[in-house]
């Protein structure tokens, strides 16, 4: 099969590298590696490679677009100053991510034909397929109409709630809406997460069940070399951006209530910070939550590179 998976995060990215970027870049080289023809398209920026990259003797192919200017594809011909129009109208929006969308649904229409793309799939956050899916429902775009999976990890609505961050900002009103177009009108949806699939179903009105649990794919990680000093003295980690709705301050509520019973534990954190409230950064909340006295047992290690990373969890005992 020929597999088309438009991902804003896949490595190296721009922002903070998370689950989505990873699940792409792991199930794209297996399913190169397994025989299976791959194109992803991401975005284009100054720290990434070239506009494509081609690996696995060809089967895996990385298309990175810019949001910058116009594409050079059938839809632009003979309108240049238009399309520039159009991709400034976006830019100047409260949602600019959307250029991306815009540009993905150029590239990707041109794949579909080009290519024989069999089968699309696409996150669900910011919405990158929106208007490869708008321009089909409105009956533009290729003849060959391959299925579109939407991939959930965490709609933008649901991070800035369970995170408290104002929902009625127009950043987020637009990426609800397209994000729930998106959600709805793909021909198939898959989540890594029973608890998730279920919310989402909820909320957005689905039939129950509707969506496919599939687990994420491990990807080529490597089994970590722990010395019998780590499993007695090592530290307990946690790693994923510092999001409240991903239980940290929590966390170190519950680190801090028996720290004192255990002298020698030590608190290692890897990811990102992120906004808690106005002025305010979760890693500034956490650290009032952390007594003076303890304050060198966590140890905050920030955004990490993926070797890094495997250095901090080697680290580690949990």
């Amino acid at each position: 099969m020929r597999h088309l998976i438009i991902c804003t995060e896949y490595p190296p990215a721009p922002i903070a590298a998370g689950g989505i970027g990873i699940y792409v870049q792991n199930i794209a080289q297996l399913l190169a590696e397994s025989g299976e023809t791959v194109h992803v398209i991401t975005v284009a920026w100054p720290g990434a490679p070239g506009p494509r990259e081609t690996y696995c003797n060809g089967r895996l192919v990385i298309h990175r677009v810019t949001v910058d200017h116009v594409l050079d594809v059938e839809w632009n011909c003979g309108r240049e100053s238009i399309a520039n129009d159009e991709l400034q109208a976006l830019t100047d929006s409260d949602f600019p991510e959307q250029r991306f969308a815009w540009q993905a649904a150029l590239l990707a229409e041109w794949l579909v034909e080009a290519e024989g793309i069999d089968v699309i799939e696409a996150q669900e956050f910011q919405a990158p397929l929106y208007y490869f899916q708008m321009r089909r429902a409105l009956g533009l775009g290729p003849k060959r109409k391959p299925p579109c999976i939407v991939h959930l990890h965490s709609p933008t609505e649901l991070i800035y709630r369970f995170n408290d961050w104002n929902t009625r900002q127009p950043y987020a009103q637009i990426a609800r809406q397209m994000e729930a177009f998106s959600i709805r009108s793909a021909d198939c949806r898959m989540c890594p997460s029973k608890y998730m699939a279920r919310q989402v179903e909820q909320h957005y009105g689905l039939e129950p069940d509707s969506i496919k649990v599939i687990p994420l794919p491990v990807g080529k990680t490597p089994m970590l070399d722990r010395t019998i000093d780590t499993w007695s003295n090592g530290s307990i980690c946690y790693v994923g951006r510092l999001e409240p709705r991903k239980g940290v301050i929590e966390w170190v509520d519950a680190a801090v209530s028996v720290a004192d019973d255990y002298p020698s534990a030590i608190f290692e954190f890897v990811g990102a910070d992120l906004p808690y409230a106005p002025g305010i950064t979760v890693r500034q909340q956490l650290d009032a939550r952390i007594p003076q006295r303890m304050r060198s047992r966590f140890v905050f290690r920030g955004e990490q590179s993926r070797d890094e990373l495997m250095e901090s969890l080697a680290r580690a005992r949990i």
